[in-house]
């Protein structure tokens, strides 16, 4: 007669269950994602024209966009993911109280956010979005 035991190795001796598909490739520098954060700032800043720059923040990371005021704006990447954009308003540079800022960009404390922009919305389209953002924000 056969032994319990037997019954439970008959059962597990077959081959174990194959493990979930895993990503064993890595993308090549730039395949998954196109662009850095100050890259969306040059683009941002060319579409403003002359008296605007940006620079890129370490590793690209995060960027700063100036122009004719004292105001710098910061693009980053927010704990949720958000690409947002910090600032400090200031008395001198006169901006409206409440700027109407184009669909799909919003304001918080620090400044605005794109809640819905990926890197699959093109660098292009994002630029246009920022750019349109702060034309809101300064009133120009």
């Amino acid at each position: 007669m056969p032994d319990q035991n037997d019954h439970l190795i008959t059962a597990i001796a077959g081959p174990p269950p194959a493990p979930p598909a895993l990503r064993m490739d890595f993308p090549a520098p730039g395949v998954e994602y196109p662009f850095s954060v100050g890259d969306i700032a040059y683009a941002t800043a060319r579409r403003l024209g002359p008296g605007w720059g940006a620079d890129a923040g370490y590793w690209g990371t995060t960027g700063s966009i100036w122009g004719p005021y004292t105001a710098t704006f910061t693009l980053l990447i927010d704990v949720e993911g958000d690409l947002s954009m910090v600032y400090d308003v200031a008395a001198s540079d006169e901006w409206p109280e409440a700027p109407q800022l184009p669909p799909g960009v919003q304001e918080f404390s620090a400044g605005l956010f794109l809640p819905d922009a990926c890197v699959t919305d093109g660098l292009d389209h994002i630029a246009d979005q920022l750019a349109a953002a702060l034309r809101a924000i300064t009133g120009t």
